[in-house]
């Protein structure tokens, strides 16, 4: 069994087990609210506390279909695997006009990290829309590792800049760049840790990017026939631009 069908699987799997026990506890209402008989206040309070249960029991098989639903991403992803793709415009970490020319602003600058932004519409979800961060992450430092506790601080800095300046953001796309030396298993196991992260008020997706000079190539764990969302799709757009 590939891959696909096994999380396909688990996530049928998953949704019977959630339909019996909703369907479980709808019977056991029936039943006692049956027993009981005309006595109401008995009555009311057992389904403001079967409610509230069903509730409870939601979120925590949320948790897993949410779960599961990042591993389909990845495991589709995989899957469709596309080429390492050639760099025209990134050729080193000094340039700043391709940046500026697709509208993107200069956050923060140190010795490990550059960070760049932009912020616009939303121009897929078409009701209650907010604002699109789009965020480019350099990592300067070849030792360092994608993902930086400095870093997330940062963008969340910038997320709470834009809110105080009433700017509301619910997408974020962060790209993460670094430059790499050897093309060797270890390496590509760590650009292939991308992240689709659905909470309550925020989705955020995270890509990893490793720019191998040697060949001019840029290695990723991307899909061209494949897209879990027309927002990744948008993102992978800004990386080929910038790239």
């Amino acid at each position: 069994m590939n891959d696909v069908k096994k999380v396909n699987r688990q996530f049928l799997r998953l949704l019977i087990i959630y339909i019996a026990v909703i369907f479980a506890l709808l019977v056991a209402g029936v039943v006692v609210m049956v027993y009981l008989g005309s006595n109401y206040n008995i009555i009311y309070s057992i389904l403001i506390a079967m409610f509230i249960l069903m509730i409870l029991v939601t979120g925590l098989f949320k948790n897993s279909f949410d779960r599961i639903t990042h591993m389909s991403y990845l495991v589709k992803i995989r899957a469709n695997e596309g080429k390492p793709l050639p760099i025209h415009h990134l050729t080193n970490f000094n340039q700043n006009d391709i940046f500026r020319s697709n509208d993107f602003t200069r956050y923060q600058e140190t010795e490990t990290y550059t960070i760049y932004y932009k912020v616009k519409k939303d121009h897929i979800k078409q009701i209650f829309r907010n604002n699109i961060l789009t965020i480019m992450v350099l990592i300067k430092n070849k030792n360092a590792d994608f993902y930086l506790d400095r870093i997330d601080d940062e963008i969340n800095r910038l997320r709470d800049d834009l809110f105080k300046n009433k700017q509301k953001v619910n997408r974020i796309i962060i790209t993460q760049i670094k430059e790499i030396d050897e093309l060797n298993d270890k390496t590509r196991e760590q650009i292939k840790e991308i992240l689709f992260i659905r909470t309550k008020h925020y989705i955020i997706s995270t890509i990893n990017v490793g720019l191998h000079r040697p060949t001019k190539k840029a290695v990723m764990l991307y899909s061209d026939t494949y897209s879990p969302s027309l927002y990744y799709k948008y993102h992978l757009d800004e990386i080929k631009k910038i790239l």
